[in-house]
């Protein structure tokens, strides 16, 4: 399983995913912070993203019908986008009030406690997976290293 295998390639995705995640609310508190707050920013953000999507879509993505999608999307898989607001408002207000690390690891946290739920109970789309021993010791030893991250406050 090198870096080259398709598995390699996932995991190389998902890291940069991570850097882009704690990247995003340091460059939206600084356009919270001269632009007049976190939902002005979080709307001049946002307006970005949709631009950008729309960009792309118009080379890569296949068509789609509107109709068929809201005949066969359950109503709970369109929240998406509202969880994207809140995110990107949220973490970018409280990102230089905890700094980087004490978000990145809170959100981690969090992460990881409702990605073990949504795996026990097959929510949201994900398949169902046990909660393990091996499982649940990891994601008590990342509230422990959270707590710890905590402690300097």
């Amino acid at each position: 399983m090198g870096l080259l295998s398709p598995f390699g390639f996932y995991v190389l995705l998902a890291f940069c995913c991570g850097v882009v995640l704690i990247a995003q609310p340091g460059l939206n508190s600084t356009l919270s912070s001269n632009i007049g707050g976190a939902l002005n920013a979080a709307t001049v953000s946002l307006c970005v993203s949709a631009v950008t999507v729309l960009a792309i879509r118009m080379f890569v993505a296949p068509p789609f019908s509107l109709s068929i999608a809201l005949d066969k999307t359950p109503y709970w898989g369109w929240f998406g986008g509202f969880l994207g607001v809140f995110f990107v408002a949220t973490s970018m207000y409280v990102a230089p009030r905890i700094g980087a690390t004490a978000l990145v690891s809170v959100l981690l946290c969090g992460q990881m406690v409702a990605a073990l739920v949504f795996d026990r109970f097959g929510l949201l789309g994900y398949g169902e997976a046990p909660i393990t021993t091996t499982r649940t010791v990891g994601i008590f030893l990342i509230i422990a290293g959270t707590g710890l991250v905590l402690l300097r406050r």
